[in-house]
């Protein structure tokens, strides 16, 4: 860390600013869609550089300012979907992704005030301190008022299969804590300051058995004896929910399957692929039966439904060859400010900044539905991006994953590629194949070493064909989730321990 004695500081704002505000453009640039990835083993070096643990105040907020810029860069399509599609206007929907960029920014503050402080407090210096410190803010990102983990460190390696298939051991957490541990080793010899040969060795022994790992893994490949076609329907986001465009769409998703989806065991279209409460109406409701039952295959397709009190439902139908709905999955985890308002009752203003229609209910839990082409858990939209729902789900027996989504919210931005590598990571997680159904892309099918078999373009009408198989395999992580967070802490909470020991011994000596 920059550790300065006198009483000088740099005065300009590049000065005080300038290597944090670098590490800040990084972080956006080694995520989806420009996924320069190698840059993220180099992307915190400058972060580091920029923590002074002499000035505490100084260090979070050149944290804060490589957060905003991270943020601003990574999530700036909330201005999009709040305003194109969710009747939210332009200030408002601006306000609103300069809130939640703040928020978010907030963890990489933490981050840089926390290196500051520990290295102050007991010397431990910052290169060991940063990896474990990382990981466990990204999980508590991913957890606290719903959880956001979207654009973790690790999730930019999505395209380099050999390292990241150890997150079938450790989770995407391990990967996160080999990147910043790197950065942190890179950081020292840039500032030719002392590093530990032990730690060095540690970091680099982990990163080869990883690819070692990885290498033997990606020779497996599943025998995949079932055919399921994915129906892209393309249907915009302005018209999607209009009452005079419903049969239009009733029709484009029956002239698809018929025309390209013929001979598969398994038909999926995408989220609310139906927009409309399918029972109440007789003659969709006898069309989208018909389907399955004239293909001689299932269909997987999403609609809304009704709950309790006449609320709606984010509902996945599943309809066997005889053209019966015979499994219902409700969408559990909702978007906040999307789905539903969070704490309403208690701050009515903020139903004022929820985009249209935000009036669902969740369902009852993350459980497979027994099919006749397998057990199938369903991912319905950002669901997906949590790991433990992908995990509950696998464990509960799920055979092979769906997500089904509508990133037509998005438009044309970033963030239909950031949500599609998401499910790279769950197919390695749970060594599962996972189909992916989107409105308008990406839809793909992803086999569980997390390799691509086959994907769509966003903003195209089109049927993917692909292939899989049903698997029972258990893997470490599916079992044992996120327990490299608790090691993380228990190896944190060690160095700060065994540094202040160390600390009051030197003071006892002098």
């Amino acid at each position: 860390m920059n550790s300065r004695h006198s009483t000088s500081r740099p005065s300009s704002f590049a000065a005080r600013y300038g290597h944090a505000l670098l590490s800040g453009v990084m972080l956006v640039l080694v995520q989806p869609p420009v996924s320069l990835f190698p840059l993220a083993f180099i992307a915190l070096v400058p972060l580091l550089r920029a923590i002074d643990r002499d000035d505490i105040v100084l260090s979070f907020k050149r944290g804060f300012a490589a957060g905003v810029v991270a943020w601003l860069g990574i999530i700036y399509w909330v201005v999009v979907a709040m305003n194109s599609y969710g009747g939210i206007n332009v200030p408002l929907s601006v306000l609103i992704l300069l809130l939640f960029a703040s928020y978010l920014s907030l963890y990489v503050a933490i981050f840089t005030v926390s290196c500051a402080y520990l290295e102050k407090r007991t010397s431990v210096p910052a290169y060991l301190l940063a990896a474990p410190v990382w990981v466990v803010l990204e999980y508590a990102r991913g957890a606290v008022m719903t959880g956001f983990p979207w654009a973790f460190l690790g999730h930019s390696q999505y395209r380099f299969l050999p390292l990241i298939q150890v997150a079938s051991v450790t989770g995407t957490y391990f990967i996160s804590f080999l990147i910043v541990a790197v950065n942190g080793i890179i950081f020292s010899l840039w500032g030719r300051k002392k590093v530990s040969f032990i730690w060095t060795a540690v970091v680099a022994i982990l990163i080869a058995s990883s690819l070692v790992y990885g290498f033997v893994r990606l020779q497996h490949r599943d025998s995949e004896p079932l055919r399921a076609a994915i129906v892209q329907g393309n249907i915009g986001q302005d018209v999607k929910w209009d009452d005079a465009f419903k049969m239009m769409t009733v029709s484009k998703y029956y002239r698809l399957s018929f025309g390209l989806a013929q001979g598969s065991d398994l038909i999926i279209w995408p989220e609310t692929a139906m927009p409309f409460i399918i029972e109440r109406d007789i003659h969709a409701h006898k069309y989208v039966r018909a389907v399955p039952a004239m293909l001689g295959s299932r269909l997987l397709f999403g609609t809304v439904g009704l709950g309790a009190d006449r609320k709606l439902l984010n509902s996945v139908h599943y309809v066997d060859g005889d053209g019966r709905t015979a499994a219902i999955y409700n969408k559990v985890h909702l978007v906040p400010f999307g789905e539903y308002t969070p704490i309403v009752s208690y701050f009515p203003f903020l139903a004022k900044i929820t985009a249209i229609g935000a009036d669902f209910i969740p369902g009852e839990g993350h459980r497979p539905i027994a099919t006749d082409a397998g057990k199938v858990g369903i991912l319905v939209c950002f669901e997906g991006i949590f790991p433990y729902i992908t995990n509950e789900t696998v464990r509960e027996g799920a055979q092979v994953l769906i997500n089904v989504t509508n990133d037509a919210w998005y438009n044309r931005t970033s963030a239909p590629f950031q949500h599609f590598a998401f499910y790279v990571f769950r197919a390695i997680e749970t060594d599962r194949y996972v189909l992916r159904a989107a409105n308008t892309g990406i839809s793909a099918v992803i086999d569980p070493r997390g390799r691509v078999r086959g994907k769509t373009p966003i903003f195209t009408e089109e049927v993917l064909r692909g292939t899989y198989a049903l698997k029972d395999t258990m893997t470490f992580y599916v079992r044992y989730g996120d327990y490299f967070i608790v090691l993380s802490l228990v190896f944190l909470a060690g160095m700060v321990v065994a540094g202040m020991y160390r600390g009051r011994g030197k003071e006892k000596a002098q």
